[in-house]
């Protein structure tokens, strides 16, 4: 994994995890059962980024250069294809800047279509790429990378595996000279990644509002909505620019939707506890005042009467 990449996620995790700490302590809600909450979280984007940058030695490759033309690939379960472009010479003239591509995939009794387009910065002169090795787009100046405002690689997430076809139905546009298919292992899977995500989320969710620790679950959802970020936006030529991007909708979704919910949920808890706890003071203080009711005189029964009454003519 890029040197840079490390330092970021290692940036980025530390300060998190480190204001989760200082936030629980003082909350004394440090308990060993956010440790392993904290850790798979922690572990999460780390994992993703290691897999979408370093796919692997391609199992098969191919190459496109214009409308019409057709490959053939075999497709293994949880593999995915690379796309990246074989960038023209970079000049100032209009087009030279960007290639709009459409592609049908076709399986057996299965059909996909995917565009999407290449994006370069034009106008730098120069050669910008001429040859690509160990899945980076190289000139003469050594490994080339996009950065934010560029897209030279995407990757197909295909829904079904095996012997496909792949046509290319639309090309427009003169950044790109060719277009490389390499069939290489698929990142983690979306879904599966959702689900953690709403596993980690609920279950800090569920510890916040145990102890009453405000922020717990929208700071462990945003690492784990950063991992399922970096899985569907990031590609080997994308490197740290494309990690840090992905932090921007982790952080709308987490510190902010996953925030409010806690906000939401944490207060109405903590508002029921309360309630409870003041009924439960009111019965209390009304038990101790209440006075003691005086104990009833015992009522005499037939014989008592009939002792008295046979005693009153001896008295007389």
């Amino acid at each position: 994994m890029p040197l840079l990449v490390v330092l970021v996620l290692a940036l980025v995790i530390g300060l998190n995890l480190g204001f989760v700490v200082k936030r629980l302590r003082d909350f004394n809600a440090l308990t060993i059962f956010v440790w392993p909450l904290m850790i798979a979280a922690a572990l999460a984007p780390s994992y993703v980024a290691f897999n979408v940058l370093n796919p692997g030695a391609p199992l098969q490759t191919a190459e496109v250069t214009a409308e019409g033309d057709i490959v053939e690939l075999h497709i293994p379960d949880n593999h995915s294809v690379m796309v990246t472009a074989i960038l023209t010479e970079d000049t100032e003239e209009p087009g030279n800047d960007k290639t709009d591509y459409f592609l049908r995939l076709k399986g057996q009794g299965w059909e996909e279509s995917y565009d999407e387009v290449i994006k370069r910065d034009s106008g730098s002169g120069g050669p910008d790429v001429d040859a690509m090795d160990d899945h980076r787009i190289e000139d003469a100046s050594g490994s080339r990378k996009g950065n934010l405002r560029e897209n030279l690689q995407d990757r197909i997430d295909l829904k079904q595996y095996g012997d496909i076809t792949v046509e290319v139905t639309n090309w427009s546009g003169s950044a790109a000279a060719s277009l490389r298919l390499e069939v290489v292992r698929g990142p983690p899977s979306d879904l599966a990644l959702w689900i953690f995500t709403i596993v980690i989320t609920v279950l800090a969710l569920a510890l916040g509002v145990r102890d009453n620790a405000e922020r717990l679950a929208s700071d462990l959802a945003f690492l784990a909505l950063w991992a399922v970020f970096i899985r569907d936006k990031v590609t080997p030529l994308d490197d740290y620019p494309g990690v840090i991007w992905a932090l921007v909708p982790a952080a709308l979704i987490g510190w902010l939707g996953v925030a409010a919910i806690e906000y939401l949920v944490i207060n109405y808890f903590h508002s029921r506890a309360q309630a409870i706890e003041k009924e439960a003071e009111e019965a209390v203080a009304e038990a101790v005042d209440k006075p003691k009711d005086e104990p009833t005189k015992r009522r005499k029964g037939a014989a008592a009467r009939r002792r008295a009454a046979k005693q009153d003519p001896a008295d007389s």
